[in-house]
């Protein structure tokens, strides 16, 4: 990927939800992706890393190819381990 945000946005990929459960049992519909991981960021960002999964604003993404570009206003929270 050759993409570099500017200023404060960064660039995400959307993550597919789970089809199955932790136990193994196989779900028949899930909700839209909600999550998403990051994979470059603006030289004014600071809270996030490369690599981060996090939750954000989809409202607020401009898609660019199979990549999103998202102010970190925009960003709810990072996922935990």
């Amino acid at each position: 990927m050759n993409i570099k945000p500017l200023g404060n946005r960064i660039v995400v990929e959307r993550l597919e939800a789970s089809k199955t459960t932790e136990s193994g049992i196989i779900l028949r519909s899930t909700p839209d992706p909600d999550r998403a991981k990051v994979l470059a960021i603006g030289p004014l960002v600071d809270e996030v890393a490369v690599d981060d999964v996090v939750l954000l604003n989809w409202n607020a993404a401009t898609k660019s190819g199979d990549h999103y570009v998202v102010p970190i206003d925009h960003v709810i929270f990072i996922y935990g381990e």
